[in-house]
C-alpha cells in the first residue's frame, strides 16, 4: 500500500503547543457520509483548548506480496515524516488499520494510534485489535428487525447478507441474527449469505419468494478480481432482487434499501474526536476502544412507492431523505388559500341570502301594513260616501217597489196586457242588477286584499268611480270635470288601489276648497300619455294650494294639518303609486289651487323587484 496524496490543515490560530494528527485514509473518495464525521470530529478538536494540526493521506490498493511502488511509497512516506513530529496516527476504516498494524512501527516508532469508521465484525475477527484504541459500530439488530416486521408483518424469512471472506465472521452474525430473530417470532426463519461472485448473488436475490427480505450487513467492494464500490453492488442487487432490501449502514440509504435503523455518523464522529483528544493527552494510557451504539432510522419513501408498503406503517421518528410529498404536502398553501376563499365566498352567498331573506320579510310585512292602511282609508272613506252609497242603493230600490206595486195593481184588476206585465219585469231585473252592481263596487272597494298586479285601464278606473266621485262632489258642492284621454294604453297595476289613489285625491281636494265660494269649486281629473312609454293622471283643484313650508311633508306619514286628520291618505298614496313603478308630484298653480301630477309606465314598461 502507498500514499499519494498530503492535506494540511490547522485548526489553530498559534503554532505553540500545537499537537499534530495524521489521518489515514482509503484511496476512495470521501463519500458525505465520511466527510457528515470528519465534520462532528473536527468540530469536538475546534471546541477544544488543545490546538490541532490535521495532515491527511490517502492510499492506493495493497498487494500481496506488495509492488514496488508500494515498497517505493513506504520508503518515501518514511523520508516525508522522519524529521515530522506526528502525536497522533488516525486510521478511518479497515484498509486504513491494515496499512498500520503492518507500517506504523516501522514509520512512526512509538507513536499512538487508533481506528474509527469500522463495523464491530471487522474488529472482533481482527487478531491484534485489542492492542490498538478506537471507535467501532455495532449495529442494533433488534431495531431493524422490529422496523421490517412493522413495514411487512407477514415475512417468514429473512437472509442476510454478510460479504465476508472470514467464515467465522458470517457465522457469529447469523448466530446474532437468529437469536434475536427467534425471540421476537419462533417462526421466522434466518440465513445468512456470505461471499459469493457478483453473478452468482445477483442470481440468488431475482427469484426470491414474496414471503422473504434481504438484510444487507457488510456489502464487499472486491468481487472476482474486479475492483467495484460497494454502492454499485447494493445498487445492483436490489435492481435485481424480487423482494425488498433493508441495510444496516449509513452508505446503503439512497442504493436501493427500503431503509434501516442506521449509525448516527454525527455522534460517532463526537466520540472520534473525543477519543483522539484523550490519547493526545495521555499518549501512553489505554489501549480504549469505545463502541457506537446510537443509531437512527432511515426510510427511503422512493422503496416504499416501489414495493407497494404502506406509509401509514412507517415509523414517526424515521428521518425520509427521500420522502415523497403527498398530494397535502405538495398543494397545501393552494388547498389551505382555496378553502379560506370558499369559506369567504359561501359567508358572502350565505349573508347575502340572509340579508335577501330579511328584506323580502321586511318588503311583505311593509305590503302588509300597506294594505292594512289602505283598507283603513277605504274604511275612512264609507263615513263620507255613505249619503251617496245610499242614495244610489235607494234609487233601484225605489223603481223596483213602484213597478212590483204597478204589477200587483195590474194582478188585482184581472185585465193587463202581457207585454206591459213583461216591461215591468225587466225594470225590476234592471233595477236590481244596478243596485247589485253598486253593492259589488262597494264590497271591492271596502275589501282588504294585497296588491294584485294586472294589465288595467286607467280611464276604466276613473270610470267606474264616478258615481262615487259625483255623490262625493254633491256633497261638497264642487262641480266635478273629468277628461279621459281615448286610446290610453293600459298600465300593470291594481284597479282597487288606483281607486283608493283616486278618491283620496279628489277627497283632499274637495275638502281643500271649503273657504272658496261653491260657484268657483271646481275638481279637474283628467288623463293623458305623456311620452311613448308613460301615461299621466293629473287632478287640480281651485283651493288655496299648498304652503311652501309644508309641501316637503306632505307625503310622511301621520303628517297633517286637519285637525281631525290621520295624516295617511297622501301617504298612502304615495306608497301605491311607488308599487307601481310611478312617480307623483304637486306643484301650486298660479292663479290657486293645487295640482297632483301622477305618472305611471305603460304595461310593457313596469318591472316590479
Amino acid at each position: 500500500m502507498a500514499f499519494i496524496a498530503l492535506q494540511a490543515c490547522s485548526c489553530a490560530a498559534s503554532a505553540h503547543h500545537v499537537k499534530t494528527i495524521l489521518v489515514i485514509n482509503p484511496a476512495e473518495v470521501l463519500s458525505p457520509n465520511a466527510q457528515l464525521i470528519d465534520h462532528a470530529m473536527y468540530e469536538v478538536f475546534s471546541e477544544s483548548s488543545q490546538k490541532v494540526e490535521i495532515l491527511s493521506e490517502y492510499l492506493v490498493k495493497h498487494t500481496d506480496p506488495p509492488s514496488d511502488l508500494e515498497l517505493d511509497a513506504i520508503e518515501l512516506i518514511a523520508k516525508k515524516y522522519h524529521d515530522r513530529s506526528i502525536d497522533l496516527i488516525v486510521a478511518r476504516g479497515e484498509r486504513a488499520l491494515n496499512f498500520i498494524e503492518r507500517n506504523g512501527a516501522t514509520i512512526w516508532p512509538g507513536t499512538p494510534a487508533m481506528y474509527y469508521s469500522i463495523s464491530s465484525p471487522a474488529i472482533y475477527w481482527r487478531p491484534n485489535s485489542a492492542h490498538i484504541s478506537g471507535v467501532f459500530v455495532d449495529h442494533d439488530y433488534a431495531a431493524n428487525l422490529a422496523l421490517i416486521l412493522q413495514l411487512q408483518p407477514d415475512i417468514k424469512r429473512i437472509i442476510q447478507l454478510v460479504q465476508s471472506s472470514h467464515n467465522d465472521e458470517v457465522q457469529t452474525l447469523h448466530t446474532k441474527l437468529n437469536a434475536i430473530a427467534t425471540a421476537r417470532r419462533p417462526d421466522l426463519k434466518v440465513e445468512t449469505v456470505g461471499q459469493k461472485p457478483l453473478p452468482d448473488m445477483l442470481k440468488l436475490v431475482s427469484s426470491l419468494p414474496a414471503d422473504t427480505v434481504l438484510l444487507a450487513m457488510t456489502i464487499a467492494g472486491d468481487r472476482d478480481g474486479v475492483r467495484y464500490s460497494s454502492d454499485e453492488i447494493l445498487r445492483s442487487i436490489s435492481t435485481q432482487a424480487s423482494v425488498p432490501v433493508y441495510g444496516m449502514r449509513s452508505s446503503y440509504i439512497g442504493n436501493g434499501v427500503v431503509g434501516g435503523h442506521v449509525m448516527n455518523l454525527s455522534e460517532h464522529g463526537r466520540e472520534a474526536g473525543l477519543l483522539a483528544l484523550q490519547l493526545l493527552n495521555n499518549p501512553h494510557g489505554g489501549p480504549y476502544t469505545q463502541i457506537s451504539q446510537k443509531t437512527r432510522c432511515v426510510i427511503d419513501d422512493r422503496q416504499i412507492q416501489r414495493w407497494g408498503l404502506n406509509f401509514k406503517d412507517i415509523p414517526a421518528d424515521c428521518d425520509r431523505p427521500f420522502h415523497i410529498p403527498t398530494f397535502w404536502e405538495r398543494n397545501a398553501p393552494q388547498i389551505i388559500a382555496f378553502v379560506l376563499m370558499t369559506a369567504v365566498i359561501l359567508l358572502l352567498v350565505f349573508g347575502y341570502q340572509w340579508q335577501r331573506r330579511k328584506r323580502l320579510k321586511a318588503d311583505e310585512e311593509a305590503n302588509r301594513q300597506r294594505t292594512a292602511l289602505a283598507h283603513v282609508a277605504r274604511l275612512g272613506s264609507v263615513g263620507e260616501l255613505t249619503a251617496s252609497i245610499v242614495h244610489e242603493i235607494n234609487q233601484p230600490l225605489g223603481a223596483i217597489m213602484a213597478n212590483a206595486d204597478a204589477a200587483t195593481m195590474m194582478l188585482n184588476q184581472q185585465s193587463y196586457p202581457d207585454h206591459e206585465l213583461r216591461a215591468i219585469l225587466t225594470d225590476i231585473r234592471d233595477d236590481n242588477l244596478r243596485a247589485s252592481q253598486i253593492i259589488q263596487k262597494l264590497r271591492v272597494l271596502l275589501s282588504k286584499r294585497s296588491l294584485e298586479s294586472k294589465p288595467v285601464s286607467l280611464n276604466e278606473v276613473i270610470n267606474t268611480s264616478r258615481s262615487l266621485l259625483g255623490n262625493l262632489a254633491i256633497k261638497h258642492h264642487v262641480t266635478l270635470v273629468i277628461e279621459l284621454a281615448p286610446d290610453l294604453p293600459q298600465i300593470m297595476g291594481d284597479s282597487t288601489h288606483l281607486q283608493q289613489v283616486l278618491i283620496n285625491l279628489a277627497s283632499n281636494a274637495m275638502e281643500a276648497m271649503e273657504a272658496v265660494p261653491p260657484a268657483e269649486r271646481t275638481l279637474s281629473i283628467k288623463t293623458e300619455q305623456s311620452n311613448a312609454s308613460h301615461i299621466c293622471l293629473i287632478v287640480t283643484d281651485q283651493g288655496p294650494g299648498i304652503p311652501t313650508n309644508i309641501m316637503p311633508n306632505i307625503f310622511e306619514s301621520f303628517y297633517t294639518t286637519k285637525a281631525e286628520g290621520m295624516g295617511m291618505g297622501l301617504a298612502i298614496v304615495q306608497t301605491i303609486v311607488d308599487v307601481h313603478c310611478g312617480r307623483i308630484e304637486v306643484i301650486n298653480e298660479a292663479k290657486g289651487g293645487a295640482t297632483f301630477i301622477i305618472t305611471l309606465p305603460i304595461a310593457k314598461n313596469c318591472a316590479r323587484t
